[in-house]
C-alpha cells in the first residue's frame, strides 16, 4: 500500500474514511469494537484490523509498528476520545503532526482538566473527585449542598451524568458507572466526579489550530432534556450576536492559555443567566454527529474533506466565502423504555432537499427512555436561509412522527406471604 492513512477508532462513525479516500489516500482502519461504526463508511476502507487488545496502548503500538513495516504511512489519526491519547503519543513518535499528547491527557480526564483550569483562573463548578463510593457518600451526607453533577471522569455522549439529589442517586449512578467500565474493557474510567450544578444555555465552538492558524466553522447552541439527565434534544448552527462573541473569545484565550498547537477541537460551554462562561468540557476532534452535516449544509463546506486535509498537510486552507445558511436539529428519544416497533414518518419528508432523517435505532430493538445522547432513536436535520426557518421545519417533522413501542406490564413483587410471586 503507498500513500496510507491509519484510523485508529472513529468518533464520527467512519465518515472520515470517505474524505480520505477521496483524497487519493489508502485507508486502513483499526477498532476495537467498542464504538459505532456504519458499515458503508468502513466498507471503503482498505484493510480493517479489529483487536480489542488496542484498549492498552502497548497492543496499539505493536500493531502500528507492524504496519511501518509494511506500508508507507502519511499519518495516524483518531477521532474517538478514548485513543485520541494514545494516537498523539504514537504521531510523536513517528514524528507526525499531531496536538500535544500531554495536552490531550488533560482534556481526556475531567479532573485534570478542572485542576488545569483553576491553575489559569477560569470560571470553575467546584467539583471533588472520586475512585471509592464509600468516600463519595460520606463527602455527600456532610456537604452542604445536596444537588451535584455525577460524571465519569473521562465519559462522553452524557453516558452515566446525571444530577443526583439524594444518597441514593448516588449509589445508583455508581452502580452503572461500574457495570458501564467492565462492559468497555476499562475504556470507561470506574472515577468520576462530584460537580457544581451550574444554571444556564449550553453552546460549542468548532474550530481548528495549526502552528498558530485558527479557523472558526461557528458557534452552535443546544436545546438540553429536562433534569436529573444531560441529552442533548437539539442544535441550531450556527449563532451570531453578543453570545458568539463571548465564546469565541473564550475560545482565543483557551487556545493560548492551553497552548492548543494542532487539529480540530470540540469546546462545550455553560452560558450563566449574569453572562459568566465557563469551560464544561474540551475534546480535541470535531464534535460527533450530527453537527458535520449541519457545518457543511450551513457554510457549504465538507468539514471531513478540510479536516482529513489538515492531518495530511498541517495546512488551513483559506476560507472561501461561505454560505450563508443555517441549520437545526431534533433528536428524537422514547418517553418509556421497550421494543421499537416501527418509527412513523411522512414520506414527503423524506424526499425533501432541505431536509435529513437518520434513523439510529432498527426495528425490533430494545430502546430505553432517553438518559443519554446514546439513547436517540433518529435525528431530523434541516436547512434554511434563517436560523428560525430551519428550527420551524425541524419542528413540524418533529411533530409528525409517531412510535410504536411494544412494553410489558410493570414487574409485579410479593406484598402478601398469601401471594407465591
Amino acid at each position: 500500500m503507498n500513500r496510507t492513512v491509519i484510523l485508529v477508532e472513529s468518533g464520527n462513525r467512519g465518515a472520515e474514511i470517505p474524505s480520505f479516500r477521496k483524497l487519493g489516500f489508502n485507508v486502513i482502519y483499526i477498532h476495537s469494537g467498542v464504538i459505532p461504526y456504519e458499515q458503508d463508511n468502513i466498507a471503503q476502507a482498505n484493510k480493517i484490523i479489529f483487536d480489542k487488545g488496542i484498549i492498552q496502548y502497548e497492543r496499539l503500538a505493536e500493531i502500528i509498528s507492524e504496519l511501518h513495516n509494511l506500508c508507507t504511512i502519511e499519518t495516524i489519526c483518531s477521532t474517538s476520545d478514548f485513543f485520541i491519547t494514545s494516537v498523539c503519543r504514537l504521531c510523536e513518535k513517528y514524528g507526525y503532526r499531531s496536538l500535544n499528547s500531554n495536552i490531550a491527557a488533560t482534556f481526556h480526564y475531567k479532573n485534570k482538566f478542572r485542576e488545569k483550569q483553576r491553575k489559569f483562573h477560569y470560571n470553575v463548578p467546584d467539583f471533588y473527585s472520586f475512585e471509592d463510593l464509600t468516600v463519595a457518600v460520606q463527602f455527600y451526607n456532610n456537604a452542604e449542598k445536596k444537588e451535584w453533577i455525577f460524571k465519569p471522569v473521562n465519559g462522553n455522549e452524557s453516558v452515566a451524568v446525571q444530577l443526583v439529589q439524594s444518597e441514593q442517586e448516588l449509589r445508583d449512578c455508581y452502580k452503572q458507572l461500574k457495570y458501564l467500565s467492565r462492559y468497555t474493557g476499562s475504556l470507561l474510567s470506574p472515577s468520576f466526579l462530584l460537580e457544581e450544578y451550574i444554571v444556564g444555555n449550553i453552546y460549542s465552538c468548532e474550530f481548528i489550530v495549526s502552528d498558530g492558524q485558527f479557523q472558526v466553522f461557528g458557534v452552535t447552541n443546544r436545546l438540553m432534556s429536562e433534569l436529573p439527565y444531560f441529552v442533548e434534544l437539539g442544535y441550531s448552527f450556527p449563532v451570531y450576536g453578543d453570545v458568539a462573541e463571548l465564546v469565541i473569545e473564550e475560545t482565543k484565550r483557551f487556545i493560548k492559555d492551553f497552548q492548543y498547537n494542532f487539529g480540530p477541537c470540540h469546546i462545550e460551554y455553560i452560558v450563566s443567566p449574569d453572562n459568566k462562561i465557563y469551560i464544561l468540557e474540551v475534546n480535541p476532534r470535531l464534535i460527533g454527529p450530527p453537527n458535520p452535516w449541519m457545518i457543511d449544509r450551513a457554510l457549504g463546506i465538507s468539514v471531513f474533506d478540510t479536516i482529513c486535509s489538515l492531518y495530511i498537510t498541517g495546512e488551513i486552507l483559506e476560507p472561501v466565502n461561505y454560505a450563508t445558511n443555517y441549520s437545526a436539529c431534533l433528536e428524537v428519544t422514547s418517553p418509556v423504555s421497550g421494543y421499537l416497533r416501527q418509527l412513523h414518518i411522512d414520506s414527503n419528508y423524506l424526499a425533501r432537499n432541505d431536509a435529513h432523517v437518520i434513523l439510529m435505532k432498527e426495528k425490533e430493538e430494545y430502546i430505553n427512555s432517553a438518559t443519554s445522547n446514546t439513547d436517540i432513536l433518529a435525528r431530523i436535520l434541516t436547512t434554511a436561509d434563517t436560523i428560525h426557518g430551519a428550527q420551524k421545519l425541524a419542528k413540524e417533522i418533529y411533530d409528525n412522527i409517531r412510535l410504536d413501542v411494544s412494553i410489558k406490564p410493570r414487574e409485579l413483587s410479593a406484598q402478601n406471604v398469601g401471594w407465591l410471586i
